[in-house]
């Protein structure tokens, strides 16, 4: 009986520690795999970026990332799952907030950004737009120029029907209103660049790490990047901005991070936090970032909310901008 009450009087005293000093019950997070839900097909710059971190995480730490790509429904579905997740610090979402930003803003998702905390970024993505290399476009005017002799010829796809590619390139086309040039929707910056290989579209909009490896082989002709200066490995590649009159508005590189459940324990976005930053301070997983075409570009959970703040009402405007 004395063992039974001791016994009753431990757990008790456990539970109370646990509940006045979440560290307490937290000191051993996590203890078993994460659940990292990606919200584009497999394959691409996304996937990439955090099977290398879960790489790390295995190695380093013996922790578990599961990588669960589930691309369509510009998002929402994948960002759905982790809006509705037991907020316990294992599931966490990695999108685009560009994209992220832009599906709750135009139809029902079942969240919005009230549904979710940052926890790190982790990169930024230039956008990227490429023809076939058999092509006789050779820049963005070329394609517009094209798209008004044969309307019904030319077209471009992105990897969703709200993606930021789409978004962007829509900003462009309200100061080309003569210019029509259709959408199409891929899942994946995979699927886009699969497309534009199997020529089954004129012009594909990506990111730079998706189409880097097709351009190297000859296959793809980058036409334009979203940096504000051309990038050092694709110095040949003229900036939207320098092709568009020197016009800031189109200047976008496309922050991509983790984002949490809204109730999920600040000590476990910390943790995350701290881990997330450690891995991209690894000069390894420096070198398979770069090899990937990818930059790190960590930000603290604090800082990357401001960037989540200010990209959900950037978008707002853009949408209202554009009748989105």
């Amino acid at each position: 009986m004395k063992k039974s009450f001791a016994s009753i009087i431990i757990f008790m005293s456990v539970v109370i520690l646990s509940l006045c000093f979440p560290q307490f019950a937290l000191a051993k997070y996590p203890t078993r795999p994460i659940t990292i839900i990606i919200p584009f097909g497999p394959g691409g710059a996304v996937d990439i970026a955090a099977r290398i971190i879960a790489e790390y995480f295995q190695g380093k730490h013996n922790i578990t990332l599961n990588i669960v790509c589930k691309g369509g429904g510009a998002g929402a579905p994948a960002m759905l799952d982790v809006a509705k997740a037991r907020p316990d610090g294992y599931t966490y979402g990695f999108p685009a907030i560009a994209t992220f930003s832009t599906t709750p803003q135009v139809k029902k998702t079942g969240y919005s950004i009230d549904n979710f905390k940052a926890v790190a970024q982790v990169t930024n993505m230039v956008l990227s737009l490429s023809v076939n290399a058999d092509s006789n476009i050779y820049s963005i005017k070329d394609l517009f120029e094209a798209a008004k002799k044969e309307p019904n010829k030319y077209n471009f796809a992105t990897h969703g029907a709200l993606s930021t590619q789409r978004l962007f390139m829509a900003n462009i086309l309200q100061a080309y209103p003569d210019v029509n040039l259709p959408h199409i929707s891929y899942t994946s910056g995979h699927d886009v660049s699969t497309a534009l290989l199997g020529k089954h579209i004129t012009s594909g909009f990506g990111v730079t790490v998706n189409q880097k490896p097709y351009v190297a082989s000859g296959d793809f002709r980058m036409i334009g990047v979203s940096s504000a200066e051309r990038l050092s490995e694709f110095p040949d590649v003229p900036t939207f901005k320098e092709q568009l009159d020197n016009n800031d508005k189109f200047v976008f590189t496309s922050s991509h991070g983790l984002l949490a459940p809204k109730r999920t324990p600040d000590e476990c976005v910390i943790i995350m936090q701290d881990l997330i930053k450690e891995a991209l301070s690894d000069p390894q997983v420096q070198e398979k970032f770069k090899k990937a075409g990818l930059t790190t570009d960590y930000l603290p959970a604090d800082e990357f909310q401001k960037v989540v703040d200010n990209v959900w009402n950037y978008i707002g405007q853009a949408l209202k901008e554009n009748n989105l």
